[in-house]
Formats: structure tokens, sequence, C-alpha cells
């Protein structure tokens, strides 16, 4: 599943929270991965992420930390294989060139995209 996601950024408290619900699903479930908070519906479907000290968390993914106040979109990008979860997020800065974050989930054969 690749999808297009609506998106908020707190310097507050340093949160990044995207979400790709639509308005037929709820939310049922959440997991923590880390600094990662993972949405999920009844179904186990990937319905949103927080990322919590995201100016803290995207270095480690060599993206800058400023593009937190610049972002034009952000994408979801989920898949399963042999009982793994691949989750990327695509982010567009507004004049930066597209990132990726790839956030490598093991053995979840219970969540489904």
């Amino acid at each position: 599943m690749n999808k297009e996601c609506r998106f908020s950024y707190s310097n507050l408290d340093d949160s990044l929270i995207i979400s790709c619900k639509e308005q037929n699903e709820n939310v049922k479930e959440r997991f923590n991965f880390g600094n990662f908070i993972f949405n999920l519906t009844g179904k186990g479907k990937i319905v949103g992420i927080q990322i919590m000290n995201a100016s803290e968390v995207l270095p480690e993914y060599n993206i800058n930390s400023d593009v937190l106040n610049e972002l034009e979109k952000i994408s979801l990008i989920t898949s399963t294989n042999k009982g793994l979860l691949l989750v990327a997020l695509v982010i567009v800065p507004k004049k930066l060139q597209e990132v990726r974050i790839p956030i490598p989930i093991m053995n979840f054969s219970s969540i489904t995209n």
C-alpha cells in the first residue's frame, strides 16, 4: 500500500503525527516501536504513525530536522512478505528532494496492510 497522508508537527512536544485513516476506518489498537507509535484498525491495517522526539529521530535517518517545519506531503508505504512487515515513510519537504524513512519491523504476521 502506498498512500498519501495528512500530517501535523508540533514544536511544543516535538511530535510528528501522520494519519492515513479513511473516514470509515477506526483506530482499534496502538503499539510502540521505539519513538514510533503505530495506529491500527481492528483488521491490523496501519492507518497512522506518530513520531515522538521527531527532531532527534530524523537525523538518525540522515534527515535534517529543519524539514519538520517545511513539509509538503508525506506518504506511507506498507507491505508484508513472508510474515515480515515493511513500513516506510516518504517525506517531501517544500524546497528539497523527497526522503524515505524505512522502519524495520520483524515478525509481525498479525499486522496486515
